[in-house]
């Protein structure tokens, strides 16, 4: 029987390997814990003592003799789109730093699914919960989670719950801006098309700045010109169809998402709607996509990888002190720019005949 063989035949332990890379056991579970404090050269030996006794960290065994958990449980409302991928990246990649592991729930925009991942995560007392969204109804569930102790991080949004931890934009003055940008351009029929606004804050707060750069600039709002969408391109397509075919049709169309806005475009090719000559179209998130759509969009740039980070370190030090009585008085609110990246999809409204 091999040494490896024999050693399987019962547990290999950290001392095992220690003894095989020449190493103390302290070395062996700092390389585990921090292993930015050990050399590169050592590391790489223990790591090959792992692979040769063939030793697998249990990270369940350890949480339960320090009480506590090391994972990080997501909320996201869609796993779609380069947006989401960066910010999920931006928050593994944090959490991989501090020895944290992630965990991901898919609401899919769907309010009882939300409900359910809140429920499970809050059962398995994970470190920390990062949410990516929050309908209303699930807020006083989300509190609870807050008031339990677990460090809960909304983002997307700065929230008007104050005592409430966010990272996140704010999606209102982003919303008026990208709204003044078109007015500038000299639309004044403009219509927004957005996710569910009527039950989601981030949204409904976009729908405000929208609303408010009308008025601002003494333009009557139009409810005709506001239509709520699940947040996919081909709710876009189907939106701005209805938009174009509307007895009078907008000049410019401000989608409150690129996926919006990739069907929006769409839309406008299929009904003859030359982009941005016989209709402007913008967008919100500036993802990946973006800049290769026909023509590039017009967008309002998202910070989402930052996003992540930052969520993930709010956590961390939240979880890092032991009971929420001891937590620092006042919520941790970071706020994070956006910009207005113009391309080719938005120009002056057209004075030539529309296609019917």
């Amino acid at each position: 029987m091999s040494q490896r063989d024999t050693q399987q035949s019962r547990r290999v332990n950290m001392q095992d390997v220690a003894r095989v890379a020449e190493v103390s056991k302290a070395t062996v579970s700092r390389v585990i814990h921090s292993p930015e404090l050990v050399k590169e050269s050592t590391r790489r030996r223990i790591h090959e003592a792992m692979e040769q006794t063939g030793y697998v960290y249990n990270a369940v065994a350890a949480d339960f003799t320090r009480q506590r958990n090391s994972i990080v449980g997501l909320i996201a409302f869609t796993l779609r789109g380069s947006i989401q991928s960066d910010f999920i990246e931006g928050i593994q990649e944090t959490l991989d730093l501090h020895r944290y592991s992630l965990i991901i729930g898919n609401s899919r925009y769907d309010p009882a699914t939300e409900r359910e991942l809140i429920r499970v995560f809050r059962e398995r007392q994970l470190a920390g919960i990062i949410a990516a969204e929050c309908t209303d109804d699930n807020r006083p569930a989300l509190q609870a989670l807050r008031d339990a102790g677990i460090p809960t991080i909304l983002t997307w949004e700065l929230t008007e719950d104050l005592a409430q931890d966010c990272v996140g934009i704010d999606n209102t003055r982003a919303a008026r801006e990208m709204t003044e940008y078109l007015i500038g351009l000299g639309h004044r029929r403009i219509a927004l098309i957005a996710g569910r606004y009527e039950r989601i804050e981030r949204v409904r707060h976009r729908f405000q700045g929208y609303r408010s750069a009308l008025e601002a600039a003494g333009l009557e709002f139009d409810p005709a010109l506001t239509v709520s969408r699940t947040p996919t391109a081909l709710e876009g397509k189907l939106a701005t169809s209805e938009l174009l075919t509307s007895p009078n049709p907008p000049t410019a169309i401000f989608a409150a998402s690129d996926a919006l806005a990739l069907g929006a475009l769409a839309a406008a090719r299929e009904h003859g709607f030359d982009v941005p000559r016989d209709i402007s179209i913008s967008g919100f998130d500036d993802s990946d996509f973006a800049p290769f759509c026909h023509p590039p969009l017009t967008t309002v740039r998202v910070p989402t990888l930052e996003m992540g980070k930052r969520a993930a370190q709010a956590v961390i030090k939240r979880e890092l002190v032991p009971s929420r009585s001891e937590w620092d008085s006042g919520a941790i609110r970071i706020a994070l720019d956006t910009e207005i990246v113009v391309r080719n999809s938005c120009g002056p409204p057209s004075r030539r005949v529309r296609p019917s």
